[in-house]
């Protein structure tokens, strides 16, 4: 694998490797009478129950989901919305990837993902819903009778998923069929109303609440799945086996699935990591490296509160990607001249586990917020795990074949707009959008660790994860958060690095 198409993400992983070195030296049917388990759960939260049957020949599910929600709003509400995210995938002329990535995403040409509606029912009757959004990714339920604050509303519905040809969050290829977004999540109502926006073709364009999940997953008897929450059951038919999963105070569900997996596991504190792959050695390093970064981030954030995190490697060309209790990562960073990014990426993601997972934020319009945070956490791995100086030599080779020079150049240039604080569909690419919110932006955290000092901006880290986690928190949250413990204000200095005013 080429150093110029490790994940967009990761050209700004480069910025980190070279940052880290300069800066710190009889199916289960999940049915309506299974949701008192959910209310012994954080009663205020959405509930989902999915049951899917899982088609790998077509690359294709069908599903059926209950959705179980509860108006939390100061507001009545007369509609309610889901992002579908699979028909993002539907049109080639919307694709959701920039179009110098299209021969990577479709290796054998476009081939289109979406969903289609059998039946949708509101409080046990049919309901009435359009299909709308950029291309048809946005589902609305119309409300017979506003939904008054605190008000629930139990949604069925009965749907097919067509997976993509393609190695992405989203899709299939040889190896692994990869389920990032692929059923229906309620939108997030705010101060805005409901966040409708599209599936952007860069950044990772998502933003949703924190819910309870039980998902019941059919699948050919020799298949392997890796998912977000708890296997509670596994029951082996004649053909199929049914996985039964249970996620509880989650931010979304992921899986992944393939014949090949083989698994390591190892447990830290209450949480057992799992590695899942089919490259035996690698796969064995992945599970070391999980296993450090959750271990050394428990420490200087806070303790992961799941029992489980799956690393997973997948067919997915795009480098890492975060799910709550899942990472998936590019499958060709397990061979052995990689593991130096394979340790890189396995680290980005776990640390995501906190910054994004835990502590959620609007990826679209606040992405610096958990992504230039993560970026800097993942140096902060770095110098726990193996000091600041001589085991950092054995990065020098990456660090000399990166970009961090990314960001330099970029400043360097004429007229360019260094603002970091801007929503996605701002940035003018990927090359510009790694160099600010990735490289800029964990530059911009390293100076605020030198201004504070280390003790306080670790205390500012376990200040704003404890007070934030399970939810979806806003700069102004960690600008209190550096408040609290310091004393004075940063909310002027954090923003003389999100704009442009170097």
């Amino acid at each position: 694998m080429k150093v110029t198409y490790i994940k967009r993400k990761y050209l700004s992983g480069i910025v980190i490797a070279i940052i880290l070195f300069v800066f710190v030296l009889g199916s289960y049917k999940l049915l309506w009478n299974n949701r008192n388990l959910f209310q012994k759960h954080d009663e205020d939260l959405a509930w989902y129950g999915i049951d899917v049957s899982f088609n790998p020949q077509d690359g294709r599910l069908d599903c059926k989901q209950h959705v179980h929600y509860i108006n939390k709003e100061e507001n009545s509400i007369s509609n309610i919305y889901f992002h579908i995210y699979p028909n993002s995938f539907k049109y080639e002329d919307k694709a959701v990837f920039p179009p110098e990535e299209m021969s990577r995403a479709y290796p054998n040409g476009f081939s289109p993902g979406f969903i289609e509606f059998y039946n949708i029912e509101l409080n046990g009757k049919p309901a009435s819903y359009t299909i709308q959004g950029y291309s048809d990714d946005i589902l609305m339920i119309s409300l017979e009778k506003a939904l008054e604050p605190g008000d629930k509303a139990d949604i069925l519905m009965e749907y097919g998923v067509q997976l993509p040809q393609s190695p992405g969050r989203f899709g299939y290829w040889d190896n692994t069929y990869n389920l990032g977004n692929w059923y229906p999540i309620l939108c997030v109502y705010d101060g805005r109303g409901w966040n409708l926006e599209p599936y952007h073709n860069l950044g990772d364009p998502f933003y949703s609440d924190i819910s309870n999940y039980k998902v019941s997953i059919s699948a050919p008897k020799d298949f392997v799945v890796a998912s977000t929450g708890k296997l509670i059951a596994k029951e082996e038919k004649a053909e199929q086996n049914i996985w039964q999963f249970e996620a509880l105070s989650v931010r979304d569900f992921a899986w992944v699935a393939s014949r090949k997996f083989k698994t390591s596991s190892m447990t830290i504190g209450d949480t057992t990591v799992y590695s899942y792959y089919y490259t035996q050695e690698a796969g064995e390093r992945a599970l070391d490296y999980g296993a450090s970064a959750l271990k050394i981030f428990n420490e200087l954030f806070g303790p992961y509160p799941y029992e489980t995190l799956s690393v997973v490697q997948t067919d997915f060309f795009i480098g890492g990607m975060e799910y709550p209790q899942l990472v998936m990562i590019d499958g060709s960073l397990y061979e052995e001249e990689q593991d130096d990014w394979l340790e890189l990426v396995v680290v980005h993601e776990v640390a995501h586990q906190w910054w994004y997972g835990l502590v959620g934020n609007d990826q679209i319009y606040d992405s610096w917020l958990d992504e230039a945070l993560t970026e800097y956490s993942t140096i902060l791995y770095y110098g726990q795990r193996y000091g600041q100086q001589e085991e950092y030599r054995k990065y020098q080779d990456i660090i000399d074949k990166g970009r961090y020079q990314l960001f330099q150049i970029y400043r360097a240039s004429e007229n360019m707009d260094e603002t970091i604080h801007r929503p996605l569909y701002e940035f003018e690419d990927w090359i510009e959008y790694d160099a600010l919110v990735y490289g800029k932006g964990a530059i911009m955290f390293h100076e605020v660790r030198q201004e504070m000092g280390d003790e306080n901006f670790i205390k500012v880290l376990k200040t704003y994860f404890e007070n934030n986690k399970f939810q979806n928190a806003k700069p102004e949250d960690l600008y209190k958060a550096c408040e609290a413990v310091t004393g004075q204000s940063w909310q002027n200095y954090f923003e003389q690095w999100l704009y442009d005013r170097n």
